[in-house]
């Protein structure tokens, strides 16, 4: 089947072997692993007028008007836009404006946020303070706090130093991507080596 052919390309990250519709299709996927390969094969495919092409229609795939909303959506355009920085420069400021929206997967926002660092040091909202906001919000939600603690830490957001030192002898485990597999770990591992790089 075309689809297995498809995740083994993805899985060996032989990007150059599929079509961008194709790596799209896997935002959708069941298996979580596959979002975050279909995302990055998406933005090693992806430049100039197609990746902008490929950016709205993911947003579209976020909204309601669309009718076919895509989980993955967030990871996508994040792949996209780092790295295709220019096209991604009129979609900073919505994409950072994703974290507002409680019906999309903002764990994934909080990714792509730390995958865009450098690339939204002036975006509005400043994502640093988006970032706190929504933790506060989601304070009891692990899956996403992990994700933005994660982001924090690739931003070097110093000023974030005393609200990741509150998840620091946290337990809870999680499943986290790790820029190469789906793995469990717990959130504070995740805050000490945050705290670690913002020295």
């Amino acid at each position: 089947m075309k689809l297995d052919r498809f995740r083994e390309f993805l899985r060996l990250r032989e990007f150059d072997r599929i079509k961008p519709r194709y790596a799209m299709a896997f935002l959708y996927d069941a298996n979580e692993l596959y979002r975050f390969r279909g995302a990055e094969a998406l933005g090693y495919l992806c430049r100039g007028r197609k990746a902008r092409e490929f950016m709205l229609r993911l947003f579209w795939h976020l909204s309601d008007e669309s009718g076919a909303y895509c989980i993955g959506a967030p990871l996508g355009i994040a792949e996209i836009g780092r790295n295709d920085p220019k096209e991604f420069e009129t979609f900073k400021n919505k994409f950072v404006s994703l974290l507002d929206n409680w019906e999309i997967k903002r764990k994934y926002v909080a990714y792509g946020i730390g995958r865009l660092a450098g690339i939204l040091d002036d975006a509005y909202p400043n994502p640093v303070k988006k970032l706190l906001e929504v933790m506060e919000e989601l304070k009891d939600n692990p899956n996403f706090i992990v994700y933005a603690i994660w982001a924090l830490g690739m931003l070097e957001a110093s000023e974030a130093l005393e609200i990741v030192e509150r998840f620091v002898e946290d337990r809870t485990v999680v499943s986290f991507y790790n820029g190469n597999d789906i793995v469990k770990v717990e959130v504070g591992k995740i805050a000490r080596a945050t705290l670690e790089r913002l020295g």
